[in-house]
């Protein structure tokens, strides 16, 4: 099982409990990463009721359109600043809806079973091996 963050304090709390995380889970390893960037994407919606009735014709097709290209990093910038400039555009807090997802590799595999949330993200590798079975 593979526990993924990039804050240092969920890490170091998960290894801290990871003997009680085994056991009741029943898994033979449990594994901390601080690279979530190998796993994980931030993606957004923007409420677009909420920005329509602030930014009126300025949330426009290619406003859309830049909301939905934002990186990963940007929307971590996001919810640490709790606002974000596109161009001269401030987009405020509340205004985008982030999720936290993983990347295609590990969502479309059969290796891997994968949760995420904005609170955690989880791997199991799904694999049963010979070593595993009774």
């Amino acid at each position: 099982m593979t526990f993924v963050d990039n804050d240092p304090q969920a890490l170091k709390d998960f290894q801290e409990v990871s003997s009680y995380i085994i056991e009741e889970l029943n898994v033979l390893d449990l594994k901390v990463e601080s690279n979530e960037d190998e796993y994980v994407d931030y993606k957004c919606d923007p409420d677009n009721k909420l920005i329509g009735s602030v930014l009126k014709k300025q949330f426009d097709k290619d406003l859309k359109k830049k909301i939905a290209s934002l990186s990963s990093a940007q929307l971590r910038d996001y919810l640490k600043d709790g606002h974000l400039m596109i161009g001269d555009i401030k987009i405020e807090q509340d205004w985008l809806k982030v999720q936290r997802v993983f990347n295609k590799k590990y969502e479309t595999s059969d290796q891997w079973a994968c949760a995420s949330n904005m609170t955690s993200s989880v791997l199991l590798d799904a694999i049963v091996t010979p070593g595993l079975k009774v």
